[in-house]
């Protein structure tokens, strides 16, 4: 069973841990406590940003596109968290060296931090996680506003 920190509204570990299963109620989580979640964008020289297709069987958002991100695991960092869920979700292995910070959203029970990359990735190379994606493409910044999309807010 995964088990996650709750943070408090700068980001900052509350010591309050929560099960897979309990966060994934908003009811268990308390008023001025939030779920970590990472995202990245993944920009190519040709300025696309890499989106992710989620799984239909997933339970929030299914078949939607997004950019690869996921929950910051209890003792993790959300660095470490971005790392991991990107070589999960498609196979990809990003460096620390070469994640740029990119913003700060949060909701009513969530604490986005979003960091952005420069890589050229194969597609061909990227290897599916398929509970998680149904498929991988790049697209054009401007065409994303266009899109059936979550976790790209901070590009509008």
């Amino acid at each position: 069973m995964e088990k996650y920190e709750l943070v408090d509204k700068n980001g900052k570990g509350t010591g309050k841990i929560l099960t897979d299963l309990e966060i994934d109620n908003k009811e268990c989580i308390p008023a001025g406590y939030y779920v970590s979640i990472v995202g990245v964008l993944i920009i190519n020289d040709n300025n696309e940003v890499l989106l992710e297709k989620r799984s239909k069987l997933k339970k929030i958002n299914p078949g939607r596109w997004g950019i690869c991100g996921g929950k910051v695991d209890l003792d993790e960092t959300p660095l470490d968290a971005i790392i991991r869920e990107t070589h999960e979700e498609i196979g990809i292995i990003l460096k620390k060296d070469d994640l740029k910070f990119l913003c700060i959203n949060k909701s009513e029970k969530a604490y986005f931090t979003i960091f952005y990359v420069r890589k050229n990735l194969d597609l061909d190379q990227c290897v599916l996680q398929k509970e998680e994606v149904d498929c991988v493409r790049y697209f054009n910044i401007e065409k994303l506003k266009e899109l059936d999309s979550e976790g790209i807010e901070s590009l509008n």
